[in-house]
């Protein structure tokens, strides 16, 4: 009989979702009814009032758990591992802000790889990296603690490439951004 409860809670253990990154808000409710309003104001006697059963709400909020777009602006061509694109080319103006798309710290920053340019990459947590590349000027270092939608780089002339991995996979970002 014991196995069973642990069994039992384990699986409700990871429907509350404790294994994702969710941030949950606790709120507690207290409701009083008054049983004569003009009474109890008039003699502020604390046995007018009957307190019923509080109420314990859970609420998670999902906003802060999307990814965004890193820049503003159209996407000319998506991902196609038919056609060799492994992300996304976006359409933008020389001196454009680019964002990062979700908290995560910096693991490279340079211009080593002749065909992205100036880069940024960012490993996120459960094994996601994001590659900001073709970029004028980078505001972040190496070793560097992102927040999402942090200004880390600044647009260059030549559109703006953007991808994204997963455990050094490519996987196509139109999935994941918002």
């Amino acid at each position: 009989m014991p196995v069973k409860f642990l069994v039992l809670g384990f699986i409700l253990l990871l429907m509350t979702g404790c294994f994702s990154s969710q941030q949950k808000v606790i709120i507690v409710e207290k409701s009083i009814n008054l049983q004569n309003i003009s009474q109890h104001k008039l003699t502020n006697n604390p046995t007018n009032t009957k307190r019923t059963k509080q109420k314990i709400v859970r609420k998670v909020n999902r906003k802060i758990n999307k990814w965004s777009i890193p820049v503003k602006g159209n996407i000319s061509e998506t991902f196609s591992r038919k056609n060799k694109h492994l992300g996304l080319t976006f359409n933008t103006k020389t001196g454009q802000n680019v964002r990062a798309i979700r908290d995560g710290e910096v693991v490279y920053v340079g211009n080593k790889i002749k065909n992205h340019g100036k880069m940024i990459i960012i490993r996120h947590p459960f094994g996601f990296y994001s590659l900001y590349t073709q970029n004028k000027d980078l505001i972040v270092e190496n070793g560097d603690v992102i927040i999402k939608g942090q200004i880390i780089a600044i647009t260059s002339k030549v559109p703006f490439y953007f991808e994204m991995k997963k455990f050094k996979q490519p996987i196509n970002p139109l999935k994941y951004l918002k």
